[in-house]
Formats: C-alpha cells, sequence, structure tokens
C-alpha cells in the first residue's frame, strides 16, 4: 500500500469506528511523533492517547481529508477535524459547542506502516472556540 492510500485508509477507518485498535494497523510501534502533546509518551502509546483525547472530547468526531500530497515514502494531508465538545478536551471542560479545526500532518511510511510523524493543528483556534464566551440571542 502506497504512503497516499494508508492515510487514507487510516482516516476512514480510525475515525469512522472509533477503534483505537486501528491505530495498531497503520503505526509502527516505536513511531516517532515530532510533535507530541506534552506530557503524551513516545511510539505508538502516545498516538493511541492523543486519538483517545480526540474521541473523548469530541465522541462524534469527523474528519475530512481535505488535501493529500505523497511522494516516495511520505505522505502530507490536509484535513478538518469537526466535531461536538462534551468531553473535556486539553484541560477544559465540556461547552457542547461544534468545533471545527484545522490539522496538517506529514507521515513516513516503512514497511506497511507509519514510521515518523510530523503535524500542526490549530489548538490557538481550537482553544478559542472551546474558551470563548458564550453568545446570547
Amino acid at each position: 500500500m502506497s504512503p497516499r492510500e494508508l492515510v487514507e485508509r487510516l482516516h476512514e477507518e480510525l475515525f469512522s469506528t472509533g477503534d483505537l485498535a486501528t491505530i495498531d494497523r497503520f503505526f509502527a510501534p516505536d513511531v516517532l511523533s515530532h510533535d507530541m502533546p506534552p506530557g503524551f509518551p513516545q511510539g505508538i502509546e502516545g498516538i493511541r492517547m492523543f486519538f483517545s483525547a480526540f474521541r473523548e472530547g469530541m465522541p462524534d468526531v469527523e474528519v475530512r481529508i481535505d488535501e493529500i500530497v505523497a511522494e516516495g515514502d511520505r505522505a502530507a494531508v490536509a484535513t478538518m477535524i469537526e466535531g461536538t465538545h462534551t468531553g473535556p478536551l486539553m484541560g477544559l471542560e465540556p461547552t457542547g459547542r461544534r468545533i471545527s479545526v484545522r490539522g496538517i500532518d506529514m507521515v513516513r511510511v516503512a514497511d506497511g506502516r507509519i514510521v515518523e510523524h510530523r503535524g500542526l493543528t490549530d489548538t490557538v483556534g481550537l482553544v478559542r472556540q472551546m474558551s470563548a464566551p458564550a453568545t446570547t440571542r
């Protein structure tokens, strides 16, 4: 499977089912993530914790792939993550708000699994949406 196909299938399978066991099929056990959140371990356990945190904070999370660029053993993907903030996320209590956040991830693939990851998520925009004062109508 090409890096492009791997990234497409990861997004389809992981986010449609919410089954964290899916992670084992797509990431190498010793995957190196250059942008792991503070307090998260390296390797597949850190990846599992990251996805678990998003599922807990937004159980109805949906991810749309906006663009994928792939060359050789690497793929870059631009995504839009959307969901309702009904659980704790990034230290903030649930707001019940619909949240939208953009992300960009670059991965390197070897032997059919992601072995290296770099990612940027618009966490400033995410926190801003979750912590903004409620509007009244």
